[in-house]
């Protein structure tokens, strides 16, 4: 059973790599070995996520939020205020979300405190 810091990066990951799915399917021209690496690189990331110490899993959730974050707002939720939304602005906003998550779940993760140390 994946613990609960663990199902919510999951969750965020599944979020993040439906939208880059959508993204890459919709776009003319896009090879499929992007959206194969973009695929396999949300799922390494949430198998590897349960065997890195604590703090490793903050940079993790960290570095995939604020991509997310970054990424989603400059490409569609800026794009979708400006002009309305469209094509893959929908899953650019379950992105953004997710990007959020990981961003607050980072947070979490390098707050607590190691209780052995306490």
């Amino acid at each position: 059973m994946l613990s609960r810091d663990h199902s919510v990066f999951a969750a965020a990951m599944a979020l993040e790599t439906a939208h880059l799915l959508d993204d890459g399917l919709r776009e003319v021209g896009v090879e499929v070995a992007s959206v194969v690496v973009a695929l396999a690189i949300g799922i390494a990331a949430v198998a590897l996520y349960g065997r890195l110490a604590r703090s490793a899993r903050a940079v993790l959730a960290g570095l995939f939020g604020l991509a997310g974050f970054v990424g989603a707002l400059d490409m569609h939720v800026l794009h979708a205020l400006e002009r309305g939304p469209s094509g893959s602005d929908y899953s650019g906003f379950a992105h953004f979300a997710a990007g959020l998550t990981l961003l607050a779940l980072a947070a979490t993760l390098a707050a607590r405190r190691n209780p052995q140390i306490a």
